[in-house]
């Protein structure tokens, strides 16, 4: 969708990124104990060495949601790796979604672009941004507590 992914990022220049993640999802079904999902995490197996080789790749990850079903693999790269990738066709992305459509009880079998960042701070930025909020914390109350002009 024109709306989604780093295209539409890069049209808001606040919305700073370096890493683009590619996301293959999809429902499973608890239908004779989880089978689709085994099956699922199977077919994830079969392709990740070749997922994990990708140039510059700098992580790959699964999420899986027991409670609404949802199983997810996530594969993030540098912004010129990942045009190289698309440039591939995502390669091996085809031959997952097609394999995982195949199993009895996989359903909503979708891919989506989107950006990924780190925003985590550090111990000394920590600092910073407490000290900026108490600051202005304090201007605050010192702005409510003065008297208006007679």
């Amino acid at each position: 969708s024109p709306r989604c992914g780093p295209r539409f990022a890069e049209a808001m220049p606040f919305v700073k990124f370096e890493h683009i993640a590619r996301e293959w999802r999809l429902k499973w079904s608890t239908d004779a104990d989880n089978s689709s999902l085994m099956q699922a995490q199977a077919q994830l197996e079969e392709v990740l060495a070749d997922l994990s080789s990708i140039e510059g790749v700098a992580s790959v990850q699964r999420v899986v949601c027991g409670g609404c079903q949802d199983f997810k693999v996530v594969t993030k790269l540098p912004e010129k790796a990942f045009k190289e990738w698309e440039a591939k066709a995502f390669e091996p992305e085809d031959a997952f979604l097609e394999a995982v459509k195949k199993i009895p009880g996989i359903s909503a079998v979708e891919t989506q672009t989107y950006t990924l960042e780190e925003v985590k701070l550090n111990k000394k930025d920590i600092k910073k941004a407490q000290d900026k909020k108490e600051k202005e914390q304090g201007e605050g109350e010192t702005q409510k507590d003065e008297k208006p002009p007679v």
